[in-house]
């Protein structure tokens, strides 16, 4: 199994608009591409972010590293590109990709 992880800091003010758009339209949208089989989304509480941000994790698991390859390569710029603008600049990602044992 393959994980793709997502961590994200993004400004307290907007928080909840973004956690909205990620439950009802972006996480959607990349589960719909086929690549994954399934994900977890929720808040990290520790450590504790930087003051003003939140911060959220999305894991998405990859049946194996041709379907992770699949789509870092073929939808991600896509969906990446699809953030809307107010969003824009008001977040910071890390991405990993992780092979479970």
């Amino acid at each position: 199994m393959w994980l793709y992880a997502v961590q994200v800091q993004i400004e307290a003010e907007i928080a909840e608009a973004w956690h909205n758009w990620m439950v009802y339209a972006h996480i959607p949208d990349v589960l719909k591409t086929g690549w994954f089989r399934g994900h977890r989304f929720g808040e990290v509480v520790d450590p504790s972010p930087p003051p003003g941000y939140r911060t959220f994790l999305v894991l998405y698991e990859a049946a194996d590293e041709v379907a992770l390859r699949s789509y870092l390569e073929r939808e991600a710029p896509r969906l990446r590109a699809a953030y809307p603008p107010e969003f824009q600049g008001r977040f910071r990602a890390e991405r990993w990709v992780w092979r479970m044992g």
